[in-house]
Order: structure tokens, then C-alpha cells, then sequence
């Protein structure tokens, strides 16, 4: 398919949903409501998800959708991400200002030089907010998280598997090289076997992040010839363009050393995450199965509600 067709076929699927009733359009493209199916849907993936890691005993935490600008300029995620950033910011100013502000409001003109940056950022990667949590000496065998939160990225598309704000359920692993590739050899084979259960195909790629600039491409490039990313892709659109629903990462020291996380052998800690975009693997069930969850399988339905 072309580019335009492949727009047309993600706006049939959006309309679909919106017609359905399953997504509420804001306006914005990425930007929906959801009604109480689709949500349930997304409570049902994510429980499969966290079952999927509870023999490991993980330590489970919540963070805000929110990230110190602190730790997001010390993780870099300008200088590789610049395009998929989400800072925030907010009036500071004093009666002066804020009527230069409502005279720009009331002449509909922008207002951005009237705010000014805050301290935090809305967070992109589910996980960022775990490392600098865990800086210091892991316990013996590593350390293993568990979290859900909303993420942002700024990539406005008419895709619904493709959203401005969503949710991502991850597992996270810190420890030493050969503890951290023992967990991942694991999550190869749960993922997969999660999503043929559920009646959908996919594919295990190896992948790379979307790295802005020449220098991303370099650092794409290696993320490639390492083998440090797998996607988990299903053809929701096609086999020619499957859209990766969950992913596997490993970051080699990268976290342990900018967050000084030490193994139990005194090592900077290796890491590695799997994460489930639970809006994308929602989408796709109702892409496969039908908008009605009555008419779903009998099988699929055992194993989200079983």
C-alpha cells in the first residue's frame, strides 16, 4: 500500500471504533476518550501481562505520568528523541503579565512566550522513572519491577494504534549481564504465546527505536547489529505493516550507569524491560475479533476473563 492508502486504511479502523462507540474523538488526532468496553478490554490485557511476570515476584510500583526534567535531560532524551518529547509548561508571571496574556487570548494569537518551562516532562518510556529509584548496590539475583502508566508521545497520526497519550504495562529487570539475559530468554517465549492464546498472529522482530538525526541513524544502526530490541508485531493492517504491540529491550549498562545501579558483584548493573502497549493490543483485538466482545471467541474471552 501506498502512504495515502495506508493512511485511509488507519482512518477506517479509527472511524470504526468511533462509530462503535470504543473511542471518543477530542479533536485531535491520538487524543481519544474510551467507554467502559474498550477500558475493560485494556484491564483485561494488562492482568495477562502482570500474571505473566508473578512467579517472578516483582516489586510493583506506580509512578505519575510524570518525569523530573532533571532525570529526563540526564537520560537524554532530547538529544535522541526530540521529536517524540512532551515538556510542560506553565504561566509564572505577575498582573502585568497575565494581562499581556489575555490580550493575546482574546486577539487569538499564540501564547507560548508567555509561559515558561516547568520542572517536569510528561514521561515517554513507562520505565524511566525506575532507575533513578534504584540507584545503589542490588540485592543478590538483581532486582524485578513491575509498573503501569500513561506515557505521551508527540507523533499525531490517524492510526488508533498509534496514540498521543497511552498506556504502557512493563516488567523490569536490573542485575548482573547473565542474570539480565536469563530473564529476557524468558520473556521471548511469554509474549508470543500470550497473543497466539488470544487469537492474534504475530511476529518477533529484531527493531530499533526511532533515533532522530545522523548520529540516531549510527545509533540505530548498532541497536540493530546487537540484537538489543525485539518487537512483537501484529498484522493489523497487513503483513506488509504489523505494528509492534509489545517490545523487549535490553539496555546493556546504559541505566546502571548513568543512575550508578551496581550488581551483586559490584558491576554497573545491566537492564532490560519488556513492555505491552495495552491501547495498541486492545485496538488490535478488536481489529481481529469484531467490536462486539459478545462474539469473541469463546477461547479468547476464557483467557481475558477467565
Amino acid at each position: 500500500m501506498h502512504a495515502d492508502e495506508l493512511k485511509q486504511v488507519h482512518a477506517e479502523l479509527r472511524d470504526r471504533l468511533f462509530h462503535a462507540g470504543l473511542l471518543i474523538p477530542s479533536g485531535v488526532d491520538g487524543l481519544y476518550g474510551r467507554n467502559a468496553t474498550f477500558e475493560a478490554v485494556v484491564r483485561a490485557v494488562d492482568e495477562q501481562a502482570c500474571l505473566l511476570g508473578v512467579d517472578e515476584q516483582p516489586e510493583v510500583v506506580e509512578f505519575p505520568p510524570f518525569l523530573p526534567r532533571a532525570t529526563f535531560d540526564r537520560i537524554g532524551y532530547l538529544q535522541t528523541f526530540p521529536q517524540l518529547a512532551g515538556t510542560v509548561f506553565s504561566f509564572t508571571g505577575g498582573d502585568r503579565e497575565h494581562a499581556a496574556l489575555v490580550r493575546q487570548l482574546e486577539a487569538g494569537e499564540e501564547y507560548a512566550d508567555a509561559l515558561s518551562q516547568t520542572e517536569i516532562t510528561l514521561v515517554p518510556a513507562c520505565c524511566y522513572p525506575v532507575y533513578p529509584a534504584a540507584t545503589g548496590a542490588l540485592p543478590l539475583g538483581g532486582r524485578v519491577f513491575e509498573l503501569k502508566t500513561y506515557c505521551f508521545r508527540h507523533e499525531p497520526s490517524v492510526d488508533p494504534m498509534r496514540m498521543l497519550a497511552f498506556r504502557q504495562r512493563e516488567h523490569v529487570k536490573l542485575g548482573t549481564p547473565d542474570q539480565v539475559q536469563e530473564w529476557r530468554a524468558r520473556w521471548f517465549e511469554r509474549v508470543p504465546k500470550l497473543f497466539s492464546e488470544l487469537g492474534i498472529d504475530v511476529t518477533t522482530e529484531v527493531a530499533n527505536d526511532a533515533f532522530f538525526g545522523r548520529a540516531g541513524r549510527f545509533m540505530a544502526s548498532a541497536q540493530l547489529e546487537q540484537e538489543l530490541k525485539f518487537e512483537f508485531r501484529i498484522p493489523v493492517y497487513g503483513e506488509e505493516h504489523p505494528t509492534a504491540c509489545a517490545s523487549l529491550n535490553y539496555h546493556q549498562a546504559h541505566f546502571g550507569e548513568l543512575f550508578d545501579i551496581r550488581g551483586d558483584d559490584g558491576a554497573e548493573a545491566h537492564s532490560s524491560c519488556v513492555g505491552f502497549g495495552l491501547e495498541r493490543c486492545a485496538v488490535a483485538l478488536f481489529a481481529r475479533h469484531g467490536t462486539d466482545i459478545e462474539s469473541w471467541p469463546r477461547a479468547v474471552r476464557s483467557r481475558l476473563w477467565p
